[in-house]
């Protein structure tokens, strides 16, 4: 039997080291004894070769650039060879998270800016509306200044000096609840008497006036507002019967003397 030396087969697959190969490529027979070393050296050789012998760079930037593009729509963007090799190498991230973190990003601000410009928007229209109630009160304010108050109902105060300002020289007597119509009456009746009337004076059922034949008026009688109107009535209305039995005249005013 002729002495030879035995040898060990061994085969590396598609599965395990990636890429393409023609069959019998990565079928090699060792030594047996060869070293560990030798053949990590011996692989490392072998794997150059075929890298040489079946590579091309400008093919293999195609095919880089082709898969990167596909992997990458809609998001793909032309890069530099030197962000390339960041990517490759260094980067924790791909290429398509980072085009996605930028693409959400990007949206995310205009979505933010137009609502911004939304509630320029609205807060431009709310100031427009204030600006327009501040106009409008600035306007009534000074339309308040020209306007003089009215009241329905003069208090006993306002009446009274009223009629000291009109009758200056005259008497002015107050009638209130403490008042009773029995003395009311009689008060009336002996001023008219004492000063020789010669016409009694009515003004809203509410100012007595006792004239003299020299047209001067000395008492002026004036019924408070708390008086009751029937008590003024019963009042007036026997004054009235005494004017006639005595041959005094005893005149209703028309006009109102608050006016």
């Amino acid at each position: 039997m002729t002495n030879q030396k035995r040898t060990k087969k061994f085969e590396f697959g598609n599965e395990r080291f990636g890429g393409s190969y023609t069959p019998g490529d990565f079928e090699i027979n060792f030594p047996e004894d060869m070293s560990r070393e030798e053949f990590g050296r011996l692989f490392h050789e072998k794997m150059l070769a075929l890298h040489k012998k079946y590579s091309d760079d400008s093919e293999d930037e195609v095919f880089y650039n082709k898969t990167r593009k596909e992997k990458l729509k809609p998001l793909s963007i032309r890069v530099k060879s030197h962000t390339k090799e960041f990517f490759k190498n260094h980067s924790i991230l791909s290429p398509r998270d980072v085009l996605e973190m930028y693409e959400e990003f990007n949206n995310g601000s205009e979505a933010f800016i137009n609502s911004l410009l939304e509630e320029e928007k609205e807060l431009e229209n709310e100031l427009a509306q204030i600006q327009e109630k501040l106009h409008n009160a600035k306007l009534f304010k000074e339309k308040l200044v020209d306007l003089k108050p009215e009241s329905d109902v003069l208090t006993d105060e306002d009446k009274l000096l009223k009629l000291k300002q009109k009758y200056g020289n005259s008497e002015v007597k107050e009638i209130g609840n403490e008042v009773s119509i029995e003395k009311a009456q009689n008060d009336i009746i002996t001023n008219i008497q004492i000063y020789n009337t010669l016409i009694i004076r009515v003004y809203d059922n509410q100012v007595l006036s006792v004239g003299v034949y020299t047209n001067a008026e000395p008492v002026i009688y004036y019924f408070k507002n708390e008086y009751s109107n029937d008590d003024i009535k019963e009042i007036l209305n026997h004054v009235e019967e005494y004017c006639g039995e005595n041959e005094i005249e005893f005149h209703v005013m028309e006009n109102s003397f608050w006016n």
